[in-house]
């Protein structure tokens, strides 16, 4: 059961690092086409709409990211046998029998 344990804390952190890689990204992103529409007011309108694809292509990748990490979850629930999971009468029951 320990490796699914691990499997779970490796695609967490797989997904965190993702997500934050995406949130630096669209965060650089911005600040580039801030400073460029501070640098120069009357090109703000271009510098927005050029802005917005690779944000969508951004944020997309970090929704790409938590399905992959759904999947991960799903296929290692799938190797968890079924009779393991025990309610607390019958936790309480078999510790008392042995």
């Amino acid at each position: 059961m320990l490796h699914l344990g691990l499997g779970y804390i490796g695609i967490g952190l797989g997904t965190g690092l993702c997500l934050a890689g995406a949130a630096f990204g669209i965060a650089r992103l911005a600040s580039a086409a801030l400073e460029g529409t501070a640098r120069q007011p009357e090109a703000g309108s271009a510098l927005r709409t050029s802005m917005i694809i690779p944000a969508a292509l951004i944020e997309g990748l970090g929704f790409f990211a938590l399905v992959i990490c759904l999947l991960g979850v799903l296929a290692l629930n799938g190797g968890v046998p079924k009779g393991t999971a025990m309610g607390g009468e019958q936790a309480a029951a078999q510790t008392a029998s042995h």
